[in-house]
């Protein structure tokens, strides 16, 4: 991995690895593209122009809901995105396409990590009951303000 990624970054013009460190690599990546950058003589970009990938850790993934089939766990794992929790749709492609598998793996899951199991639930509970569905007459273009 360690040649590859010399030899992928070697080949880079200036500015194309300039540009790809500015967009953001994992700390082996940058530690090999700051010896390239070294090598030829270029300085690091500023740290404040360069994205931060250290994300807090939340615990392993654990299976929320499952046996849901593909178009519900993709909608499943939207909504509890869009309240914050960070949710994965799984086995969402091999049971669309197997029915056999579909019962081997149990179908669909959504999976969330376990420090945010609890809050994952009682959003999934709102949504079954309805809690934001919204109205027949519902106009996209109102503000909410």
């Amino acid at each position: 991995m360690n040649r590859d990624l010399k030899a992928f970054f070697n080949d880079l013009s200036d500015e194309e690895l300039l540009a790809r460190i500015r967009r953001g690599l994992t700390d082996e990546a940058l530690a090999i593209a700051t010896h390239e950058l070294s090598t030829r003589n270029l300085e690091l970009p500023p740290s404040e122009a360069m994205p931060s990938f250290k994300e807090p850790y939340l615990g392993d993934m654990v299976i929320l809901e499952r046996d849901l089939d593909p178009t519900e766990a993709h909608m499943l794992c939207a909504c509890l995105r869009s309240a914050g929790i960070e949710a994965d749709a799984g086995d969402t492609n091999l049971v669309q396409t197997n029915s056999l598998l579909t019962i081997a793996v149990g179908g669909a899951k959504v999976r969330v990590p376990e420090t945010q199991l609890e809050d994952a639930r009682r959003i999934v509970q709102a949504f079954r009951r309805g809690d934001f569905e919204l109205d027949d007459d519902f106009d996209v273009g109102q503000s909410r303000g």
